[in-house]
Formats: structure tokens, C-alpha cells, sequence
């Protein structure tokens, strides 16, 4: 019985209600009529005035031009609309003297299809203005050209709860001389629309174009384009949505060549608790005096997206040439977007994410060509206690003297980068690709590629510095990133955590340290594991450097090739007090330094162990241990064709320690362990150890000469240890020939005589052969060595002069009546010297058969003849080297 009672109640109410929301419909538009005019009647006396011209009527305006008293100046005390008949055709001309209405409290108004221009007030709104609560104001398809007001231009609309909306309107030279150079459209709770429209060439002191807003507000612009707007004296060059709690949408719209004079070039979205959109929109060639030269995303516990969007030429006299979206506690989302050739004179050259425990993300984004001053070529993301998050996105040819392309900052802060490419960024000074600052904060890059970045001191792709970071690299690849120190990546300060896992680093390099990576501070953690080092390269620690004390780095399942350091650590280099190495499981292949092809430790009381590792083909050596008190272990790993100078592993220092476990060490060149230094201990268990050991050697020469004759010195050691060898055999060269050999004694002295066959400039040198030695631990070889070559003149010593007969001839020849014979001795000095010398020769035999006829000589000998004993003495003087003297005897007889 109830329910059919209260069945056929709900019924009648509800039939009852209906009834009543008609009869409400009906109330205002009771009565309304159509009015058409043309410019002979005014609107004041066609409308305004006239008190049939009902509440929700019509006014048609004929083309024409309205203009006078009537036409102006006109309060909207009732619902009305105003049409031209046809678009553009009715022209409001307020002649420079007022503005066009003012609409009452909870009035709706109208317009469609009308030209206002020349409106000028001293007040707000230069054609239309209302600051009454609810009113309605709706704009379709009309233009407003050349309207002056204090605030507003052309439209003021700051009424609590006002309904705001122009569609398909153009809105050109009007001018605030204060704000808002064509309309405000704001007030507490209000709704308003902008759709489909054009802004051109407004300007004001401040909001150029338009400014729409009010607390819990809802503003939506869609569809319009803002162009060639100027904020002449302040900022916000073209629009402004804002308001604590409100919510704001731009959509599909153009900004291009906006400017002002301080901040906020183009668009400004910003209110507490507010939430901003930002779609589907261009922004060009904007430009902001201080700041943010594009756009601009604000408020506490905001929510702001920026999705689809274009970024291109856009600048900042100071700061955030492009983007900027903050606030505490704000939620900021960029994604599918573009960022091109923008320029911040200071810092950030595209977009900025931050705010104090804010939630910030970048995805699908591309900036490219964009630069800073100063710092933060493209990116900055941050604040304490924020989450960051970038993802499919790339950062190419960025530019800043710090931080090229990504600044991350934030104490507290968690930040993500997935899957983002960072190529071919710079930095003038550190951080050519990315960095990250603050302390206790936690950076992870996975999925990604860093390359070709550099930066002119630190950190040619990552420059971190903090207390407390930690900083995760998974399955990323960076690769041709250089700087002074840290290749790609250079960690700074202390206590930070270094997790890598998967990832590559190859052709790195660094001028100074650390040719992937450079670790700087105290009481890091290291940890690499299943990654790949190669063709990495440094002064010092071709593929890592760690600087500082009490730093461990722990290395499993890594590979580590053709890494190479021009001093020190083809691999890894540390300096440092209480540092733990661990290479675990890992290859260490073809790396190369002057000293510790794979590893180098500088420092004392450090640990460094090499367990189930391959380490081959690494030159000078795998290890080189400087300090004392070092512990070093080597444990059920292969170490192969190694080559060293001294030693495999080699110790400079006292009290070190070092334990080689179920180790096999074949054809390797140098001892597997050399000390220098006091109470070092070396032990091998279950090892299988052969040493090949090449030794350089450098021969020194010394020489003299006295009486045509060079004393040859030449004196062998060991280059590295300065070690006199001896037994072993020296050549020696003189003007390039070879002229003998000798084998040096107990001093590493050799020693030969070369007598010179003439005075003259000899050039001399010595050169060691090159000696193996084998027996069961291994070969020894020292190898050849020649000496620098030295020249020296030497005079030969004379012989005395050697004169004697060294030949005679006799000739004849028979006349009519006798025979005669001449007998000729030719004497010549043998001898170097020049000489005299006397012949005594008796003519006795010849003269018994023979008359002598005549004695001759040449022109440097003389002769005395004793006819009674017929002796013949003859003196030759003063005969030099080689020359000949010749004495001729003539005599004869009867035929």
C-alpha cells in the first residue's frame, strides 16, 4: 500500500518538475523580437533604449559604419545580441573617444560579425568592459582594430563568475598603456574561451596580447595565433592563464615573434594548485628580455603538461629561452615535443622542469641546436626531493659551457633516464652530455646511448658532484666522448655509489685522467659487472682513474681491450691511501701504459685482488704497485703473453705483500714478480709459472787516441736497473764498418785497439748482440743495444825516412868507333819523414875495361868522385816521402 503511495507521488513530482524547468526556460525570452538597422539609427535608441526591445532580443546591424554618441558609451542592462548582417559589414567606430559598452551584472551580451575599432578610454576595455559578477560575454566572428585603453585594449572582463567566449575573431594594433594589450578575460570562478582566433601586433606594458584567469578559473584557448605582441616596459609578451586553482588549456596555437622586455615572451600558464595544458602548439622566434622566452608553467602542487609542441629560434636575454615549467609540489609533463636553435644568454637554452618535491618527465622529445651562456644547454630537471624522468628522447648538438645538454639536480631527488640518445653535445668548461649535482640524490640511465660529447675539462658525456649520490648506468652504450679528465663520465665528492651493469664504453678519452671514467673524493663504491671497456685512453688509467682514499671498485664479468694510458694503468689507475681493486671473472686483453698495463696503485696500505680473470697481451705488464705496506693477490687466473720490463707485477716500496694462487702464467716477457724496496714477500702456490724475460740494454762508448792508434771503451748495462753485464759480446764500427768485436769483463767493459792508416776524422760506434738465456723457469734475453756514434781526428805518427836503391838500369847504344853504357840507379824514400842519406860505390871493376865518360845527377843529389881510388860518393838530401832520386853513370870503350 506504501510503495503504490509513494510510486504515484514520485510520479507527480517529477511530471511537476519538468513543468517548472519549461516555464523557467520561457522567462527572458518572453516576448524577444528581431530589430534590424542601419547606421541612421543609433544602438542606444534601437536596443538600449528601447524598452520593446525585450530582455534575450536581437539587433541586426546593415553593413555600414556606426559611429557617434549613440554608438557608444552604451550600458547592457539586459540579455541582447548584436549581429551584422554580414561578416565585417557593420563597423563600430568609436572615434578615438570611449569605448563601445559596459555590461551589468548577470547580463549576457552578444556580438557576431562586427568590426569595433578606434575605441579609446582612459579606464578598462577600449571597446567592451565589465567587472559586475556573472556576466556573459560571447564574441563571434568579429575583429577589433586600433582600440587604446589603460588595461585592456580592446576587451575588459574581471567580473567573479563571468562566461567568456570569442570564436573566430581578430583582435589587431590595440593597444593597454598599462596590461593586456588586446582583452582581459578573468575573475573568480569565471569560464573563458578563445577559439579560432588571431592576435597581431598588440602591445601593452606588460601582457602584450591577452590575459585570461581569476581564481578557480577555467580558460581554454584553442585554434589561435599570437603574433608580433610586445610587453614594451614589463613582461608576458603575448598571453596569460592564470589563477590559484584554476584550470587552463592551450591548444593548437601559433606564438611567433613575441617579445618583452623582461620575462615571459610568449605564453605564461600559473596559479597554486592549478592545472596547465599545453598542446599541439608552435612557438617561434619569441624572445624575452630576462627569462623564459617561450613559455612558462607555474604554481605550487601544479599540474602541468606540455604535450606536441614545437620550440624553434626562441630566446632569453638570462634564463629559459623556451620552457620553463615549476612550483613546489608541481607536476610537470613534456612529452612529444621539439626544442630547435633556442638560446639562453645565462642559463638553459630550451626547457625547465623543477620544484621542491615536484614529479617532472620528458618523453618522446627531441632538442636539438639549442644553447646557454652559461649552463644547461638544453635541459634542466630537479629540485629537492623531486623524481625526474626522461625517456625516448634525444639530445643532439646542445651547447653551454657547463652541463651541454641535461642538468639534474635536486638533494633527495630520484632521477631516470630511459632509453634517451645524447650525441654530439659541449661544454666549454664541464659536463659535454649530462649533470648531475647535489647530495644524497639517485641518478639511473639505462637503455641509452651517449656519444661523441665533449667537454674542455670534466666529464665528456656525465660531470656528477655530491655527497652521497648514486648513480646507476644499465645497458647503455657510451661511446666517442672525450674531456681533460673523466672521458665520459667524472664522479666528484664522497660517499657516492657507482653501479654499472651491461653496458659499453668504448673510444673514450681524456687528455688528463680517466679515459671513461674519472673518480675524484673519498669513499666511493665502484661496482661494474658484465660491461665492456674498449679502445678507451688517458694520460693516466686508459679506461678508469680513482683519486682519493679509502675508495673500493669491484670489477666482475667485464671485459677490458685495447684500453691505453700514456703513464700509468692501461686499465685502471688509483691513487690513494686504503683503496680495495677487485677484478673478478673478467678479461683484461691488449691493454697498454709506460707503467701497469692493466693496473696501477699509487698509495698505501691498499688492497688489490685479480681472481678467475684472463690478463694477456697487456703491455708493461698487469700490475705496478707503488707504496708501501700493499697487499696484492692473484688467484685462479691466466695470465699470458704479457710483455714487461722488470716485472709482471712490480713493487716500488716496503712491506708489501704479494700471494700468487692457482695461477698459470706462460709466455709472458718479464719476471712475474719484481721488488724494489725493503721486506717484501712474495709467495706461489699450485701455480704454473714461466717467465720470459727481455731485458733492454744501453751501450755507452769512451774513446781515446795517442800515437795513430783509438782506444774503443764500451761498457753494457741493464737499461732499467743500470746493472753491468758482463760476458757479453760488443762489435765495434768504425766510418761504418765493422772492424772488430770484443766481450765485456766483470765491469761491462769491452775494449779494442783500431790503428788509423792515415791521419784523418773517424767515426766510431759500438754495438751489444743481443744474448738468450734459457733454463727451466724461462728464456732471459737481453737484447742489442749500439751506442751513440762519436767522431774523432787522429794524427798518425811518421816512419822515419827509408832511402835506398831500388832499382838500376843499364842502356847502350854502339857509335861508329865506340860503345857506350849507361848505367842508371833510381833511390827512393821509403819512409814518411824526409831524409838525406850517403852512398859509397867503387867504380873499380867497371873502369878496368870501361873509360868513365860522366857523372849526373838529379837536381837534389850530390856526388864526389876520387879519381885515384875511384871511389864514388853520392848524397841525396832532403828525399821526402815516396820521392825518387836517380844517379847516371856514363862509360865507354873501343868498338
Amino acid at each position: 500500500m506504501y510503495k503504490n503511495e509513494f510510486k504515484k507521488l514520485s510520479i507527480f513530482l517529477i511530471i511537476s518538475a519538468i513543468i517548472a524547468i519549461g516555464a523557467f526556460s520561457l522567462i527572458g525570452t518572453t516576448n524577444a523580437v528581431d530589430v534590424t538597422i542601419n547606421n541612421t539609427t543609433t544602438i542606444r535608441d534601437a536596443a538600449i533604449n528601447n524598452n520593446s526591445f525585450t530582455n534575450g532580443s536581437t539587433l541586426y546591424l546593415e553593413d555600414g559604419v556606426y559611429s557617434g554618441a549613440g554608438n557608444k558609451a552604451l550600458t547592457v542592462n539586459k540579455n541582447m545580441t548584436i549581429a551584422g548582417k554580414t561578416k565585417g559589414g557593420a563597423i563600430i567606430d568609436m572615434e578615438n573617444s570611449g569605448r563601445a559598452f559596459t555590461i551589468n551584472a548577470g547580463i549576457n551580451l552578444t556580438l557576431i560579425n562586427i568590426t569595433f575599432i578606434n575605441g579609446n578610454t582612459t579606464g578598462n576595455g577600449g571597446v567592451i568592459t565589465s567587472t559586475q559578477a556573472n556576466a556573459t560575454l560571447t564574441i563571434t566572428d568579429c575583429t577589433f582594430e586600433n582600440n587604446t585603453a589603460n588595461n585592456g585594449g580592446a576587451i575588459y572582463m574581471g567580473g567573479d563568475g563571468s562566461s567568456n567566449t570569442i570564436e573566430n575573431s581578430v583582435f589587431k594594433n590595440n593597444k593597454a598603456g598599462t596590461s593586456y594589450g588586446a582583452a582581459y578575460l578573468a575573475g573568480v570562478n569565471s569560464t573563458n574561451l578563445v577559439d579560432n582566433c588571431t592576435f597581431e601586433n598588440n602591445t601593452a606594458n606588460s601582457y602584450g596580447a591577452l590575459r585570461m584567469g581569476g581564481d578557480g578559473s577555467s580558460n581554454t584557448l584553442k585554434n589561435s595565433v599570437f603574433k608580433n605582441h610586445k610587453a614594451s616596459t614589463g613582461s608576458y609578451g603575448a598571453t596569460s592563464l592564470s589563477g590559484i586553482n584554476s584550470t587552463n588549456l592551450v591548444d593548437n596555437c601559433t606564438f611567433e615573434n613575441n617579445t618583452s622586455t623582461a620575462s615571459y615572451g610568449a605564453l605564461i600558464m600559473s596559479g597554486d594548485g592549478s592545472s596547465n595544458t599545453l598542446k599541439n602548439s608552435v612557438f617561434t622566434n619569441n624572445k624575452a628580455g630576462s627569462n623564459r622566452g617561450a613559455a612558462y608553467l607555474t604554481g605550487v602542487n601544479s599540474t602541468n603538461l606540455v604535450d606536441n609542441c614545437t620550440f624553434e629560434n626562441n630566446t632569453a636575454g638570462s634564463q629559459h629561452a623556451n620552457l620553463d615549467m615549476d612550483g613546489e609540489g608541481s607536476s610537470n609533463t613534456l612529452k612529444n615535443s621539439v626544442f630547435k636553435n633556442n638560446k639562453a644568454g645565462n642559463i638553459c637554452g630550451a626547457a625547465y622542469l623543477t620544484g621542491v618535491n615536484s614529479t617532472n618527465l620528458v618523453d618522446n622529445c627531441t632538442f636539438e641546436n639549442n644553447t646557454a651562456g652559461s649552463q644547461y644547454g638544453a635541459l634542466h630537471m630537479g629540485g629537492d626531493g623531486s623524481s625526474n624522468t626522461i625517456k625516448n628522447s634525444v639530445f643532439k648538438n646542445n651547447k653551454a659551457d657547463t652541463y651541454g645538454a641535461i642538468y639534474i639536480s635536486g638533494d633527495g631527488s630520484n632521477s631516470v633516464l630511459d632509453n634517451v640518445t645524447v650525441v654530439n653535445n659541449s661544454a666549454g668548461i664541464d659536463s659535454g652530455g649530462i649533470g648531475f649535482t647535489k647530495d644524497n640524490n639517485v641518478l639511473t640511465i639505462k637503455n641509452s646511448t651517449i656519444s661523441d660529447n665533449t667537454a674542455v675539462r670534466d666529464g665528456g658525456a656525465l660531470y656528477a658532484s655530491g655527497t652521497n649520490q648514486t648513480i646507476n648506468i644499465e645497458g647503455s652504450a657510451l661511446v666517442n666522448n672525450s674531456a681533460k679528465t673523466g672521458g665520459a663520465l667524472d664522479i666528484n665528492g664522497e660517499g657516492s655509489e657507482v653501479n654499472i651493469d651491461s653496458s659499453l664504453f668504448e673510444n673514450n678519452s681524456a687528455g688528463s685522467t680517466g679515459g671513461a671514467i674519472d673518480i675524484n673524493g673519498e669513499s666511493h663504491e665502484i661496482n661494474i659487472n658484465n660491461s665492456t671497456f674498449n679502445n678507451n685512453s688517458a694520460r693516466n688509467g686508459g679506461a678508469i682513474s680513482s683519486n682519493g682514499d679509502d675508495n673500493n671498485l669491484t670489477v666482475n664479468n667485464t671485459d677490458f681491450s685495447n684500453n691505453n694510458a700514456i703513464n700509468k694503468g692501461g686499465v685502471i689507475n688509483s691513487n690513494g691511501n686504503n683503496n680495495v681493486i677487485v677484478l673478478d671473472n673478467s678479461t683484461a686483453n691488449n691493454n697498454n701504459a709506460k707503467n701497469g698495463g692493466a693496473i696501477s696503485s699509487t698509495g698505501d696500505e691498499n688492497k688489490i685482488a685479480i681472481d678467475n680473470s684472463e690478463l694477456s697481451g697487456n703491455n708493461d705488464g698487469i700490475l705496478s704497485s707503488e707504496g708501501d705496506d700493499n697487499k696484492i693477490t692473484v688467484d685462479n687466473s691466466t695470465i699470458t703473453n704479457n710483455t714487461a720490463k722488470d716485472g709482471l707485477i712490480t713493487n716500488e716500496g716496503d712491506n708489501n705483500n704479494v700471494a700468487i694462487n692457482n695461477t698459470n702464467s706462460t709466455n709472458n716477457t718479464g719476471d712475474i714478480v719484481y721488488n724494489t724496496g725493503n721486506n717484501n714477500t712474495e709467495s706461489e702456490n699450485n701455480s704454473n709459472i714461466t717467465v720470459d724475460v727481455t731485458y733492454e740494454t744501453n751501450t755507452d762508448l769512451v774513446i781515446s787516441s795517442s800515437n795513430g792508434q783509438i782506444t774503443i771503451t764500451a761498457i753494457l748495462t741493464n737499461k732499467n736497473t743500470g746493472e753491468k753485464l758482463a760476458g757479453e759480446k760488443v762489435y765495434f764500427y768504425v766510418n761504418g764498418e765493422q772492424v772488430g768485436s770484443a766481450t765485456t769483463d766483470k765491469y761491462g767493459e769491452a775494449r779494442f785497439i783500431y790503428k788509423v792508416p792515415k791521419t784523418a776524422n773517424y767515426s766510431i760506434y759500438a754495438k751489444s748482440q743481443q744474448t738468450t738465456i734459457t733454463n727451466s723457469t724461462g728464456k732471459y734475453t737481453f737484447k742489442e743495444s749500439a751506442s751513440v756514434t762519436k767522431s774523432l781526428n787522429v794524427n798518425k805518427p811518421l816512419t822515419p825516412a827509408k832511402i835506398k836503391v831500388y832499382s838500376k838500369k843499364t842502356t847502350s847504344k854502339k857509335t861508329k868507333n865506340y860503345k857506350i853504357y849507361y848505367i842508371t840507379y833510381s833511390i827512393k824514400n821509403y819512409g814518411e819523414k824526409t831524409g838525406t842519406k850517403t852512398f859509397t860505390k867503387s867504380l873499380k871493376n867497371i873502369l878496368k875495361k870501361h873509360k868513365l865518360y860522366k857523372i849526373q845527377t838529379t837536381k837534389n843529389t850530390k856526388y864526389n868522385y876520387n879519381k885515384a881510388s875511384k871511389i864514388l860518393k853520392t848524397m841525396v838530401k832532403n828525399l821526402a816521402y815516396n820521392k825518387i832520386a836517380k844517379l847516371k853513370i856514363t862509360v865507354y870503350k873501343k868498338a
